[in-house]
């Protein structure tokens, strides 16, 4: 009987894991590539180690000894790659084991060592449990795919005060759909729609091409897309954080609805929440709206000439985030952190220590070029300290500080990963008061850090 409870355990474990990963496709897709693995591999990378942890579970519930080998040469080939992770410094970065909550240390590593041993002891001390395999393994899928469903719980799309246009008051969005009512923008004529819906898409932003139809799809819409390098004035008129994110006007030229948006049920809860939002037109306030949104048609131009673009704004803030949370202290300025928190130049994604020197792989300073820093008498300078982003800003601030949890943008056609450093303060670095974000327990986000990865988005 203990022996049973033994199989059946293990391969609760493993699909744990799996599902675990499903649940956080993209962190665990970029905890994989911050190992090394390129970012065009992450991705099926990930859909064959969920498929192999399910599969292994499913056969350790069968009681196959095959499955249980097999399990151990997995988990073996995991323990080597975090005892090089760990080896090369790189204790405390996403591990990916159980998603992308997991960190890589010592103990982690060597919860996957007795597990590979576990498995590969288990068909030595005995037969397994004689759970059908058909059964095992449709249990097994069933978990995968429900947990993958989890990813898309949010039925509404994700509005947050700080991000895209204010609501309630005139858009100059509402210069770009012109004021021919009978105009035409891709198709769909202006006039026609008592919503009008702007669509912030990027180049090679895989989730802009799902949502694009989407939006096309709608009733009583007009629909207008913004593309990021095309159309950067209509980006920096309205803040946009990163694409895809929508933002519905009323035909009066007033904000009602705006959010990021992942797919068709989002992007239509966007103007559902802006049809439920608007106020009759014999109002005071839609009489105001409509005052006011001829004077933004009138002024666009104007004042989009003073606003920010969003390629000039990378020197200010990272990703659009700039308008709910700043970044971390940095000795650079973006605060560019690699896969362990530890600060990186943010144009390059070279090295550097506490001081913002360049450094080598032994951690000396270097130049542009690679050559070694040395005093008047050519001497090499000491190495500087290097600590982790969030870190820093703590003893900086004389504050308790943790990286708690993390969100993702599409930027620039790759993912980046904006990480949360959290404390009990109930104010943020730049003054506002701080919000919950990501983080766990009762800590609150005091300023965030990001991580570039490779993975096309």
């Amino acid at each position: 009987m203990a022996l049973t409870i033994a199989w059946l355990l293990t391969g609760a474990v493993l699909l744990a894991a799996a599902g675990l990963k499903a649940a956080d496709r993209t962190g665990t897709i970029v905890a994989l590539a911050a190992y090394g693995l390129p970012g065009w591999l992450a991705a099926p990378a990930f859909a064959a180690l969920v498929a192999a942890e399910a599969a292994l579970s499913a056969g350790l519930a069968a009681g196959i000894a095959g499955a249980a080998y097999a399990a151990a040469l997995v988990l073996a080939g995991f323990l080597a790659a975090q005892v090089v992770a760990l080896a090369q410094g790189n204790a405390g970065a996403p591990c990916g084991c159980f998603g992308a909550g997991g960190r890589l240390t010592r103990a982690a590593a060597a919860r996957t060592g007795l597990l590979a041993s576990v498995c590969a002891v288990l068909p030595l001390l005995g037969e397994g449990p004689r759970v059908p395999l058909v059964l095992s393994a449709a249990v097994a899928g069933a978990v995968v795919v429900l947990a993958a469903g989890r990813r898309n719980a949010p039925r509404g799309a994700l509005e947050i005060d700080g991000e895209g246009p204010p609501l309630n008051v005139p858009s100059p969005l509402a210069a770009w759909f012109g004021d021919a009512r009978g105009a035409t923008e891709h198709g769909t004529a202006a006039g026609l729609g008592d919503v009008w819906l702007a669509l912030f898409t990027s180049p090679g932003c895989a989730l802009c091409r799902r949502v694009a139809p989407a939006a096309q799809a709608l009733d009583g819409v007009a629909v207008r897309r913004f593309d990021e390098v095309a159309d950067s004035h209509a980006w920096a008129a309205a803040r946009v954080p990163g694409a895809p994110f929508a933002v519905a006007l009323g035909r009066d030229g007033v904000a009602l609805a705006k959010g990021t948006v992942n797919d068709a049920r989002q992007l239509a809860s966007i103007v559902d929440a802006a049809r439920a939002r608007r106020v009759p037109a014999s109002s005071r306030r839609a009489f105001l709206g409509r005052a006011g949104g001829l004077a933004a048609s009138a002024a666009g131009a104007g004042m989009v000439g003073a606003v920010i673009r969003p390629g000039d704004a990378e020197a200010h803030h990272f990703c659009g985030h700039i308008y709910t949370t700043d970044g971390c202290p940095h000795p650079t300025g973006l605060p560019r952190i690699d896969r362990s928190g530890l600060p990186l130049r943010a144009r390059d994604g070279r090295s550097v220590d506490d001081l913002g020197r360049l450094i080598d792989a032994l951690g000396r300073p270097v130049d542009e070029d690679g050559r070694l820093l040395c005093d008047l008498d050519g001497r090499p300078l000491p190495a500087a300290p290097r600590t982790p982003v969030c870190q820093l800003t703590g003893a900086r601030h004389g504050i308790a500080v943790t990286t708690d949890g993390a969100w993702y943008r599409c930027c620039q056609g790759r993912v980046r990963k904006l990480v949360d450093c959290c404390s009990p303060n109930r104010i943020r670095i730049n003054g506002d008061r701080a919000l919950r974000g990501y983080c766990y327990e009762r800590r609150k986000v005091f300023c965030v850090m990001y991580f570039q990865s490779t993975i096309p988005c």
